[in-house]
């Protein structure tokens, strides 16, 4: 077996059941694999970024996702199941591993290979800027007010325990920071996921709507024009209410100011604060 696929094995061996899509096909570069609409061209050279090419609200666009640099990688390799891994230019065992799943979704998931490695990656989107809601969830979000999902986040090490990760926030880069312990064996796998969502997933308030909503009756009105208009999205209106005024409180107190937008999917009930 040859060191990617053991790669690819490790990191079947320590991922939560997910189908991949069907292995694309090499072009130009790039291995480019089509699902549905979406569009994945995930280069060879790891100095390129992942563009992947989907449909929003202003027509078809295509998003940069860079690999995270704390890995001095290689070129990367395609495996039998279409994962492109980019082996450490070291025998530290690191790797960085890009999957296309069955959904269109992008799994990029870094390996680390030993306790001396690096345990904090970053991620940039060229245009847009990550978002944290208070409960933790994450997108990135473009000037268009296009948003881009990003799973939570999770690590495991080769025995299949689960390793303490979170997310955070630097400027335009989101993090994963993976936190071991002494019970914890290498290497270990950690993984974020971007989910390439419809354009008509969720909705914006505009700064005025924003504004009145920090009333409550008011609150329980939006309340029940988010649950209509996107019914499958069940909502207790008494504690939601509650929950929009006090987001658009702290919305109208931001500087500058930001707009409230609710979510549908694939993150139902959750509230952001983005700008207007």
């Amino acid at each position: 077996m040859s060191n990617v696929e053991r790669v690819a094995a490790a990191i079947e061996a320590a991922t939560p059941a997910t189908d991949l899509s069907s292995p694309g096909e090499i072009s130009a570069g790039q291995l480019v694999t089509s699902v549905g609409d979406i569009e994945s061209a995930v280069p060879l050279s790891s100095d390129s970024a992942i563009v992947v090419t989907r449909p929003t609200a202003e027509g078809e666009q295509a998003a940069r996702i860079e690999l995270p640099d704390e890995v001095s990688v290689g070129d990367g390799v395609v495996a039998n199941d279409g994962t492109v891994v980019y082996a450490a230019n070291d025998d530290s065992g690191d790797a960085v591993a890009v999957q296309t799943l069955a959904d269109g979704s992008t799994r990029i998931q870094t390996v680390i290979g030993t306790a001396d490695s690096a345990h904090e990656f970053g991620y940039q989107m060229d245009g847009y800027h990550p978002y944290q809601s208070d409960t933790g969830e994450v997108v990135f979000v473009d000037d268009s007010g296009n948003v881009v999902p990003v799973g939570a986040p999770w690590a495991r090490d080769v025995s299949g325990q689960p390793v303490q990760t979170g997310y955070e926030i630097r400027g335009d880069e989101l993090f994963q920071v993976v936190t071991p312990d002494a019970s914890t064996v290498y290497p270990v796998v950690a993984d974020p996921t971007w989910m390439w969502a419809g354009p008509a997933w969720g909705m914006k308030l505009t700064r005025a709507e924003t504004s009145r909503v920090r009333d409550y009756a008011a609150a329980l009105g939006m309340c029940a024009t988010f649950t209509n208009k996107l019914p499958k999205v069940a909502i207790a209106c008494a504690v939601f209410g509650s929950y929009i005024v006090a987001q658009a409180n702290i919305a109208q107190g931001d500087s500058p100011k930001t707009c409230l937008f609710f979510t549908a999917a694939p993150i139902p009930g959750v509230i952001w604060r983005l700008p207007c």
